[in-house]
C-alpha cells in the first residue's frame, strides 16, 4: 500500500508492536550533543581539582621514579599509584557522562529493550536495497544535517576567533600560568558555544525524527479495521455473541414467568411479570418484562400456567421503563401494585372456593 494512502493515526497496538521492534523516534545527535554539553560543564566544575591531581601525580611520579632498570613490578606499582591519585578526580566526569547518556536516551524513547534491530536480515545484504538506502531521502537529510553542523560550528569558531583575536595575540610574552588559565577559559567558551549550537541542531533533528516515525506508523483504513479486529474482536463475532447472550437471558427470564404472581399488561405492547415473596424480599420483584413479541410470549406462558393477567396501561409502562429484571419495585408504586395483588389474591380465593 502506498505511503500516501496511510492517513489514519496509529492505534496503541500498532505503537506497541513498533516499539517492540525498536521502531521509535530517536536522535543519536541529541544524545551526543547532551553528552558533550554536560561533559563540558562537569569538566568546568571538576577541572581545577583534576589539574591539581594531575600536577601532584606528575610530581610524585618523578619524585619516586625508581632508580636503575624498570621492571614489570615497578611499572605496575607506578600505574596503580597513578590510578589511585587520579581516579577520584576522573570518576565524577566518567560517571556523569554515563548518566547523562543513559538519561538522554531514556527521555527520548523510554526503556526499550529490543534485539530485533540487531537480528540479521537478508535484505540488508542486498546491494540494490543498500544503494536505495544510500540515495534515499533519509540519507539526503543526514548529509544536509552533517553539512549544516560543519558550517554552523565553523562559523561559530570564526566569530569567536575574530572577536578574541587581539586578546589571543596579547598572550605572547605573558606570564605562563596566567596565559594557560586564559587559554583554558577561551577554549571552554568556544567548546561550550559549539556544543550549545550542536544541541539546538540535535533538538531540531529529534523533532524531525518524531515526525518521520509518526508518518511511518500511520495506517491505511484497511489496516486500521484489521487492527481493531485483532484488538477488540471481529464485530460480526461480537454481534453473534451478544445475540446469544440476549437469547440466553431471555430464556432464563421466560422460565421465571410461571413463578410469577401476576402479569401486568398494556395490554398488547408491554407485559411485566411480578412476584412477591415476603420471606425473601420487602417488596414485589420484576421477574420478567418485554415489549411486543416478548410481551406476547410472556402472556402466552402466563395463560398456560394460569397466572393472572391484569390490564393496567400506566402501571405496565412505568414498571417496564423504571424497574430492571430482578429488582424490587420503587416505593411510589407500592399502592398500585398492592391493589393489583390484593385483587389477584381475592380472585384466587374465589376460584379455590
Amino acid at each position: 500500500m502506498a505511503l500516501e494512502d496511510k492517513t489514519e493515526a496509529p492505534t496503541p497496538r500498532r505503537r506497541q508492536e513498533a516499539r517492540a521492534e525498536g521502531q521509535v523516534a530517536r536522535s543519536v545527535e541529541l544524545n551526543s550533543a547532551l553528552v558533550l554539553l554536560f561533559a563540558l560543564i562537569i569538566v568546568r566544575i571538576c577541572g581545577p581539582s583534576l589539574v591539581n591531581k594531575m600536577r601532584a601525580a606528575a610530581i610524585d611520579s618523578f619524585t619516586h621514579f625508581p632508580k636503575g632498570d624498570l621492571g614489570i613490578a615497578d611499572v605496575n606499582q607506578m600505574l596503580a599509584r597513578l590510578l589511585l591519585e587520579l581516579g577520584p578526580a576522573i570518576a565524577p566526569i566518567l560517571l556523569g557522562v554515563a548518566v547523562v547518556g543513559f538519561v538522554a536516551s531514556a527521555l527520548q524513547v523510554g526503556l526499550v529493550m529490543s534485539a530485533k534491530p540487531l537480528q540479521p536480515k537478508g535484505e540488508r545484504l542486498n546491494p540494490i536495497t543498500g544503494l536505495g538506502r544510500i540515495f534515499s531521502a533519509r540519507a539526503g537529510v543526514e548529509l544536509a544535517k552533517s553539512i549544516a553542523k560543519i558550517c554552523i560550528v565553523g562559523y561559530i569558531v570564526y566569530l569567536f576567533l575574530r572577536d578574541n583575536y587581539s586578546h589571543i595575540a596579547s598572550f605572547a610574552g605573558g606570564n605562563y600560568f596566567s596565559t594557560c588559565r586564559q587559554i583554558g577559559d577561551l577554549t571552554w567558551q568556544l567548546l561550550f558555544r559549539s556544543a550549545l549550537a550542536l544541541f539546538i541542531i540535535a533538538a531540531i533533528d529529534y523533532l524531525f525524527q518524531r515526525q518521520q516515525t509518526e508518518k511511518q506508523l500511520k495506517m491505511t483504513k484497511q489496516e486500521l479495521k484489521e487492527d481493531l479486529k485483532r484488538t477488540e474482536g471481529d464485530p460480526l463475532v461480537k454481534s453473534r455473541i451478544r445475540q446469544r447472550q440476549r437469547e440466553t437471558a431471555r430464556r432464563r427470564m421466560m422460565q421465571e414467568v410461571p413463578k410469577a404472581d401476576v402479569v401486568v399488561t398494556n395490554p398488547t405492547h408491554y407485559a411485566v411479570a411480578l412476584k412477591y415473596d415476603a420471606d425473601k424480599a420487602s417488596a414485589p420483584v420484576v421477574v420478567a418484562k418485554g415489549q411486543r413479541l416478548i410481551a406476547q410470549r410472556i402472556r402466552e406462558i402466563a395463560e398456560e400456567h394460569n397466572i393472572p393477567i391484569v390490564e393496567n396501561v400506566q402501571l405496565a409502562r412505568t414498571l417496564y421503563a423504571t424497574v430492571d429484571i430482578g429488582d424490587e419495585i420503587p416505593a411510589e408504586l407500592y399502592q398500585a401494585v398492592a391493589e393489583i395483588l390484593a385483587y389477584v389474591y381475592r380472585l384466587s380465593k374465589k376460584v379455590s372456593a
